[in-house]
């Protein structure tokens, strides 16, 4: 059996600008794919949509788009178990299977987008539930908050059914492929994930990627649009993965047709404004030096610091890219590096426990001024220094007069 696996088509991305049909025209490309290479079922791992309430636009061109699907007919039967109560599902084209993602969730007393779309008969909706095709069982469990992730997964705890293949279908962050450890971000870790399953499918990571690891095979599709705009995005293509369930093979397969995108980033030290304006303005007319059958999309990531009395704020680059406008989709995120509160106060405590008191400093700055003339050794400094910041300025003359060159006293 071949199964094409998507996800995160984030369908009413970017509505009413430039990209508006973007999401809908890769979405399109994706299930084309699935059609091409004979898929017999779709399974989808969630935000097929980009807002939790979908704009009636972009409802009639959801259907739409899964109206393509109707140029295959088939009689397919799909059986989903929720909580010891089995429903059938009956299709006359290529069955949909899908979870969903974090865009999509909604409050427990509200229907969320992909339990509507079951309503109308366009796909199954997973939530900690299961879908059987045959000799496929989808074991389903949809994007909830990230810091309750872990504990879902484990009171879920799902079990392949024995004499079958088995999938799961998830759409959560994994520790394993963030640059940081933070559970309001991500609980769950490679580790975490179940065994004894085929494949492993993940959404929410953009990015395409296919794992094996203690037993497990973990495909992630990757986003069919541009959205996050993430180092990743910019070196790894987007499109399908196809899986030949009885023979085991496991294919990616990339759009034809997809925006290319530029992930760029600049290191400046103590730049001022005209610098980094020259250095941002030189880096897009070189990406720009090609030629692209659609505008490319560029992000420009600065970092390093800035002239001191520069603030970030004080940088706009709204002019500068306007003048790109017509030939490009570019942003630019500042990360340059301040001086927190707190660094400045462990700065200043430095340097007044470095620096020497005004009398310290004005007698060597007296001996110093005093070694390049003829008198260098002829009186004691710190005595007659003394005298002066004791306001016994007379005494202090009067002794200074009576002395010769270099005549100690």
């Amino acid at each position: 059996m071949k199964i094409a696996i998507l996800s995160d088509f984030h369908l009413g991305f970017a509505e009413g600008t430039e990209r508006a049909d973007e999401a809908f025209d890769q979405a399109s490309q994706a299930l084309k794919l699935a059609l091409e290479n004979n898929a017999e079922i779709i399974l989808h791992a969630g935000d097929l949509f980009d807002e939790d309430v979908p704009s009636q636009e972009t409802w009639e061109k959801t259907f739409r788009l899964f109206s393509m699907l109707t140029s295959r007919a088939c009689n397919a039967v799909v059986v989903k178990e929720k909580d010891g109560v089995k429903e059938e599902f009956c299709f006359s084209r290529i069955p949909v299977v899908a979870i969903h993602g974090t865009h999509e969730a909604r409050g427990r007393d509200f229907k969320n987008a992909l339990e509507v779309l079951e309503s109308a008969g366009v796909l199954v909706h997973l939530h900690a539930a299961t879908a059987s095709f045959e000799n496929l069982v989808m074991h389903g469990l949809s994007g909830v908050p990230e810091k309750k992730s872990l504990d879902a997964l484990k009171m879920w705890n799902p079990v392949p059914v024995f004499g079958k293949k088995n999938v799961v279908l998830l759409h959560q962050s994994i520790k394993d492929y963030l640059p940081f450890d933070d559970d309001m971000i991500a609980t769950i870790s490679l580790s975490d994930l179940p065994t004894g399953f085929d494949l492993i499918v993940n959404g929410h990571l953009h990015w395409c990627s296919k794992e094996e690891m203690q037993g497990k095979t973990l495909v992630m599709p990757g986003s069919t649009v541009l959205t996050q705009m993430k180092r990743l995005e910019a070196e790894k293509r987007k499109g399908i993965f196809m899986w030949d369930c009885d023979s085991g093979s496991l294919d990616f397969i990339e759009m034809s047709n997809q925006r290319k995108f530029f992930y760029c980033k600049l290191e400046f030290k103590e730049a001022g404004q005209e610098e980094v304006y020259a250095a941002v303005e030189k880096e897009i007319n070189s990406i720009l030096a090609n030629s692209f059958e659609q505008k490319p999309l560029v992000k420009l990531k600065l970092k390093g610091s800035l002239a001191r009395g520069l603030r970030q704020s004080d940088l706009s680059f709204r002019k500068l890219l306007a003048g790109f406008s017509e030939r490009a989709i570019i942003s630019v995120d500042t990360g340059f590096e301040e001086i927190s509160f707190a660094k400045k106060l462990d700065e200043l405590r430095a340097v007044q426990s470095e620096r020497k008191s005004i009398t310290a400093m004005g007698l060597d700055l007296l001996e110093k001024n005093l070694a390049q003339t003829d008198f260098s050794n002829a009186f004691d400094v710190r005595e007659f220094f003394s005298l002066f910041s004791e306001g016994m300025v007379d005494e202090a003359v009067e002794r200074l007069s009576v002395l010769k060159p270099n005549q100690k006293v």
